[in-house]
C-alpha cells in the first residue's frame, strides 16, 4: 500500500512538471509574440516619422534651400524633434557638386526594455546646369582674338578657390563646343538700356547691343551676338551664343565668359578689356541655373 502511494505521488508530481513545463513554454511563447509585435509596430512607426522627416528635407530642397550649401562636404540641419517617445531629424547634404544627399532619421523605445527601434532614409539627388563648369577664362568655339593691350588672368587656386576648381586645371583660352541647351533656359529678360544700378541673378538681354553701362553679379546670357558699346561688368559668367564684338565699351568679367561664335567669326578682346577667371564666381553663377535631376535613388536602413 505505501510503495502505491509513492508511486502516485511520483505520477502526480512528473504530471504537474509537465505541466508546468507546458504553461511556462506557453507563457514565454506568448510573452516572445508580444515582443515581436511590439518591435513590429515600432518599427513601423519609427519608419514613418523617419520618412516624413526625409519629406521635410525634401521641400527645403524644392524650396531651393540647397544652394545654402556652398561646398561639398557641407550639411544643413533642417528640423529636428526629440522627446521622451523619440527623436527624429532632417538634413540635407551636399556630398559633390552636382549630388545632394536627403536624410530623415527617427529613433524611438521599441516597447521593451533598453530597446529601441531606428530608421534611415536617404534619398541621392543629382543636380543638373545646362552648362559645364568652365575651366577657362575665355571658351570659343573659335580661337578668341585677344588684343595685346587687353588682360586674361588666370590667377594660381589658394584658399577656397582650390575646392571650386576641384583639381580642374584652369586655362586662359580654350576652345569646346557650345552648349545648345543654353538656349532653352527660362531667365528673366532685361534691357541693358533701361537698367541704371548693379543687379544680380541670372538673366538674358532683350538687345545684343550694350549701349549703357552693365553691372551683374550672377550669369548673363546672349542668344545672338553680343555688341559692347559701354562698360560691361560681370562678376559671374557670360555666355554668348554669337561672337563677342567690343566696339568701346570695356569688358571686365571676373569669372568666365564663353561665345559660341555663330555666324559671326571669332570673339575678341578689345584694349582695356580685362577677363580675370575666378571658379567660385562661376560656380555660384552656374548654381542659379542648376536644379535637381528627376531622377533619384534611396535606401532605407532598419536597426533593432
Amino acid at each position: 500500500m505505501p510503495a502505491k502511494r509513492g508511486f502516485a505521488l511520483l505520477v502526480a508530481v512528473v504530471i504537474a512538471a509537465v505541466v508546468g513545463m507546458v504553461v511556462l513554454a506557453l507563457w514565454r511563447g506568448s510573452a516572445a509574440s508580444t515582443r515581436i509585435i511590439a518591435l513590429e509596430g515600432a518599427s513601423a512607426h519609427t519608419d514613418i516619422i523617419a520618412d516624413s522627416a526625409r519629406l521635410r528635407a525634401m521641400q527645403f530642397v524644392d524650396s531651393g534651400g540647397w544652394r545654402q550649401l556652398r561646398t561639398p562636404g557641407t550639411w544643413r540641419l533642417v528640423a529636428t524633434d526629440s522627446t521622451r517617445n523619440g527623436q527624429w531629424r532632417a538634413e540635407v547634404g551636399r556630398t559633390a557638386w552636382n549630388t545632394l544627399v536627403v536624410r530623415g532619421s527617427a529613433i524611438a523605445p521599441a516597447g521593451s526594455p533598453r530597446t529601441f527601434s531606428s530608421a534611415d532614409h536617404r534619398t541621392i539627388l543629382p543636380l543638373g546646369a545646362p552648362i559645364h563648369f568652365a575651366d577657362a577664362a575665355l571658351t570659343g568655339v573659335q580661337a578668341w582674338n585677344v588684343d595685346a593691350a587687353a588682360t586674361v588672368i588666370v590667377p594660381p587656386a589658394a584658399g577656397t578657390e582650390i575646392g571650386c576648381r576641384s583639381g580642374a586645371v584652369a586655362r586662359t583660352i580654350a576652345r569646346a563646343p557650345f552648349a545648345a541647351a543654353i538656349g532653352a533656359m527660362r531667365l528673366p529678360v532685361i534691357d541693358p538700356d533701361t537698367l541704371r544700378d548693379s543687379v544680380t541673378g541670372a538673366f538674358r538681354l532683350a538687345t545684343p547691343r550694350v549701349a549703357t553701362p552693365l553691372r551683374v553679379t550672377g550669369m548673363v546670357v546672349v542668344d545672338s551676338e553680343l555688341i559692347v558699346e559701354a562698360d560691361l561688368r560681370i562678376m559671374g559668367v557670360l555666355v554668348v551664343g554669337g561672337s563677342v564684338h567690343p566696339r568701346g565699351g570695356r569688358i571686365d568679367v571676373t569669372g568666365a565668359v564663353l561665345s559660341g561664335d555663330a555666324g559671326g567669326g571669332p570673339s575678341g578682346l578689345g584694349a582695356g578689356d580685362r577677363v580675370r577667371y575666378d571658379a567660385c564666381a562661376i560656380r555660384r553663377a552656374v548654381e542659379l541655373v542648376t536644379s535637381r535631376r528627376p531622377t533619384a535613388t534611396w535606401t532605407i536602413l532598419n536597426v533593432f
